[in-house]
């Protein structure tokens, strides 16, 4: 389905949703003078739409007290207001330097330890000696060990998928946060989440320990997943969705998934924040796929498959609903 043209009082309702999210960001800053400050006020006053959208956008951030916070500063100084034009340069800048953070979030331990990485958006297959290969992820880091009795890789974090050349005589060990995993002769991904490190076969057979407890390993055969986090293995599950594993082929691949799944999975491909006006949206079901090779334009092409607005305050935010 194409994207709806919007009426003119949707459009409006946009611009305000910037002007919105300009004063917001801008007044979250350290350097705040109490001139801007009057001129929020004066913008806010000016119709209820602007109260209330402003309200909105400080809730969906969980900072419902800021507006009541800059009034009563703003009311206990009073000062003459001036008016301050936010344009679309100066909320990309800020938008960029916001960025520029996220990108940088990662410790630099992991950097110092990867001999392999990737970027948010970006995946690479690692060739290894031994003929065995390694695809990255998006923001994913890997260090090898081929050296010695066992080849072993270290998970970062992030995913990576591995097909493994078996070699009887040279174990080949995938250890995360949380798991070790064994090779048995297979195709596999491993996956450090927050929390939790998630293993999935696509074919042959992994041995899965989890690192804490060193209890009985268990077992995963074709098309099995396990995840394991503080509290060891969990329950062996069966694959039945495309949608964790098609990234190797270059897409995602959703059927019957909920909208919030799908978001999920395209922000780990792309930095910038998505919030939702309404939370009954997470739950709409669609299917489709979506190419990897663009990540920054993966979510406009979904929004052109669904009868949901999506509104883009700079390419870092968007408001679906």
């Amino acid at each position: 389905m194409k994207q709806a043209n919007f009426s003119e009082k949707q459009q409006n309702q946009d611009g305000i949703d910037e002007q919105a999210v300009a004063w917001f960001v801008r007044l979250r800053a350290d350097n705040v003078s109490g001139k801007e400050k009057a001129s929020f006020l004066r913008w806010l006053n000016q119709s209820d739409a602007h109260r209330e959208t402003f309200d909105e956008i400080s809730k969906l951030w969980g900072d419902a007290d800021l507006l009541q916070a800059l009034v009563y500063t703003a009311q206990k100084h009073p000062i003459a207001p001036k008016k301050t034009a936010f344009t679309h340069f100066k909320l990309l800048a800020i938008a960029a330097c916001l960025a520029l953070t996220l990108l940088f979030r990662s410790e630099l331990g992991v950097w110092m330890q990867g001999d392999y990485s990737t970027g948010v958006g970006e995946r690479k297959t690692v060739y290894f000696d031994d003929g065995s290969t390694a695809m990255l992820n998006t923001d994913s880091s890997i260090a090898v060990s081929m050296d010695g009795p066992q080849r072993r890789v270290k998970l970062l974090k992030g995913e990576a998928y591995f097909e493994v050349k078996p070699d009887p005589r040279r174990p080949f060990v995938v250890q995360a946060v949380h798991s070790a995993t064994r090779v048995l002769g297979t195709r596999f991904f491993v996956h450090e989440k927050s929390g939790s490190d998630e293993v999935k076969v696509m074919s042959g057979r992994v041995e899965v320990t989890d690192r804490r407890t060193l209890k009985q390993p268990v077992v995963l055969h074709d098309r099995e997943a396990v995840s394991v986090d503080a509290s060891g293995l969990g329950e062996i599950r069966l694959l039945n969705s495309a949608l964790a594993t098609s990234w190797v082929n270059g897409f995602l691949v959703f059927e019957n998934a909920s909208l919030e799944s799908v978001i999920n999975q395209i922000h780990r491909y792309r930095t910038g924040a998505v919030v939702y006006r309404d939370n009954s949206l997470r739950e709409l079901k669609i299917n489709g796929r979506i190419n990897l090779r663009d990540s920054d334009d993966m979510l406009r092409v979904l929004g052109e498959n669904l009868s949901v607005k999506m509104t883009y305050l700079t390419d870092w935010l968007v408001i679906i609903g």
